[in-house]
């Protein structure tokens, strides 16, 4: 018999009491963070507003899921002996005051972290180490609710670059030349078919896996959790849905590109008018038909190679020995609720914080600068589908006045600027992925704007292979020169970029507004100044031109450095 007390019910009720006011007072009430606008969201707007998102849709039943997942075994957790332990109230204290920081650095996945870890003390704190431990799996499946919006920006784009360069080697591997542009699959010339005939197919989001990884995440596991028993066992299984995301969609991606060659692009993929056609749509159902299956086959050969585990151990029986707890209960209650209290007090009455009004930036480039004379480009397709509407973006083409394309040098500039969002600015690596490019080498280089002024750049060396006129294939190599512009601080280094963004609005009050300058040239002595438009430079040499027009530009657009 077992000599430790059991839950009455009055404890029950009033810890959820105090639990359920606690998380009402810092997902409900208070407004917490939205990025680098002026405004700011509740968590559970936030919430809202994300799981309307076909990534992140899952999101919605991960509450739902836990909540089963603790009613099912409320017999054993009412048989669990009760042991409240300071340590919880030290880890609320944490929590909350992670809480604090992240309404002050204006950080809604800081505000995230702090709602885990102060469920997870409040247990401790109310309950004991006992629950901590049966409710360990419901906690971590409640951690799928939170969308992690940054992953979007450099996962899904390396997803569709391994799911692209995958799809290439294996067409290739089985005679079915086809050509990689960027996140695009086109099928090769050949003496019966013109390049893109049989199937041109661009690798979008829906497609890189990253919509279905998340998904599957949770899907695995649940299945790990009921089907296998020792943690290594689930473990493996949950990890195994990683892969099994990238090779259900490649499967994906195999069915259309099939239907696009027996069907017709229109059919198998859609058009203009269509967007996605219904086999496009259906073909998606194959994403999860394969993970299930991949899990289902793994968790059997599991099975048959090292055998079945048994069941996990019988609840604790329960003990007549009943404690009234109620006392004890209404005094954590009401710290609790006083801490939370506090909490959303010192956010309220912190100081305003300043929305980053003044960008560092004049988001206008001038038509001539230095030797050069500027033309004005529309963004890609890739930064349109990539960029927040809100964010502001020019781009301009500089090049010499020269006629003779020998002689005539040339560069691109581009400027982006902030909108709410803090995906509106990310690592350039994010978009050259998507375009086609190869990192080969990257370092940072001073340009010394003024006497006495250097502004630090990262000088980005990459290449992709293109298709001639001819039909022949080259390596275009390039440098690609960027760095950072906040209120009133620059620099070339994105978690630099990162941490001054937390660390102002904590200790300054100042939610920078952040720029993105960037000017691309190209290395084209291997090309053919006809075709490129421009002369042959070494990479030296190309470096070179685009420090030079930095120096020249920058005075103009950049506020730091304005004369």
């Amino acid at each position: 018999m077992s000599f430790f007390p059991i839950i009455p019910a009055r404890h029950f009720a009033v810890t959820l009491t105090s639990g359920f006011i606690c998380l009402l007072l810092l997902m409900l009430l208070q407004d917490y963070a939205a990025g680098y606008g002026d405004f700011r969201r509740t968590l559970m707007e936030e919430l809202l507003m994300r799981w309307k998102d076909p990534t992140w849709q899952h999101g919605l039943l991960a509450p739902f899921i836990a909540g089963w997942l603790v009613f099912r075994q409320k017999d054993k957790l009412a048989a669990l002996p009760l042991k409240p332990s300071p340590a919880g109230l030290f880890a609320m204290l944490f929590a909350l005051f992670a809480y604090y920081g992240g309404y002050k650095a204006n950080n809604y996945y800081m505000g995230a972290f702090a709602i885990q870890l102060f469920l997870a003390g409040f247990v401790l704190y109310s309950l004991g180490w006992h629950h901590v431990r049966s409710l360990i799996f419901p906690w971590l499946m409640l951690c799928f609710m939170w969308p992690l919006v940054f992953l979007e920006d450099g996962l899904s784009y390396r997803l569709r670059v391994l799911m692209v360069e995958s799809v290439t080697f294996f067409l290739n591997g089985i005679g079915l030349e086809t050509l990689r542009t960027g996140t695009g699959l086109t099928s090769a010339a050949n003496a019966h078919h013109a390049m893109g005939e049989l199937f041109s197919l661009k690798v979008d989001g829906p497609c890189s896996g990253m919509r279905s990884l998340f998904a599957l995440l949770m899907v695995s596991a649940l299945f790990g959790y009921f089907s296998q028993r020792s943690l290594q066992r689930r473990l493996f299984l949950f990890c195994s849905a990683f892969p099994l995301a990238v090779l259900a969609n490649m499967v994906r991606i195999f069915i259309l590109i099939g239907g696009s060659m027996l069907f017709g692009q229109d059919f198998a993929v859609g058009n203009e008018a269509q967007e996605v056609s219904t086999f496009h749509f259906i073909s998606g159902i194959a994403v999860y038909l394969v993970a299930l299956a991949g899990l289902q086959s793994i968790s059997t050969l599991i099975n048959q190679f090292f055998g079945k585990t048994s069941p996990n151990s019988p609840a604790l029986s329960a003990s007549p020995n009943l404690i009234d707890f109620t006392k004890g209960s209404i005094r954590q209650a009401i710290v609790t609720v006083l801490l939370s209290l506090l909490t959303l007090s010192a956010c309220r009455f912190s100081p305003t914080m300043h929305a980053g009004e003044s960008a560092g930036v004049i988001m206008e480039l001038p038509s001539s600068v230095g030797r050069f004379i500027g033309d004005e480009l529309e963004p890609d397709k890739v930064e349109k589908e990539l960029l927040p509407t809100d964010t502001q973006l020019v781009k301009m083409r500089y090049r010499t006045p020269d006629k003779n394309p020998e002689a005539c040098d040339m560069a691109n500039v581009t400027i982006v600027l902030s909108g709410a969002e803090r995906r509106s600015i990310h690592r350039p690596e994010v978009c050259l992925d998507g375009q086609g490019w190869t990192l080969l080498d990257a370092h940072v280089i001073p340009v010394e704007i003024s006497p006495g002024k250097v502004l630090q750049v990262k000088d980005l060396h990459i290449s992709r292979e293109i298709v001639r006129p001819d039909q022949s294939k080259t390596t275009l190599s390039a440098h690609y020169l960027y760095w950072f512009v906040g209120t009133d601080v620059t620099t070339p280094s994105n978690f630099t970029r990162i941490w001054l963004t937390n660390w102002d609005n904590i200790a300054r009050n100042v939610n920078h507004r952040w720029a993105y300058p960037s000017v691309t040239v190209w290395v084209t002595d291997n090309l053919d100044p006809n075709e490129s438009g421009q002369c042959k430079r070494s990479s030296t040499e190309s470096v070179k031109l685009a420090t030079e027009l930095i120096r020249e530009l920058v005075p103009k657009f950049q506020r730091q450095f304005k004369l």
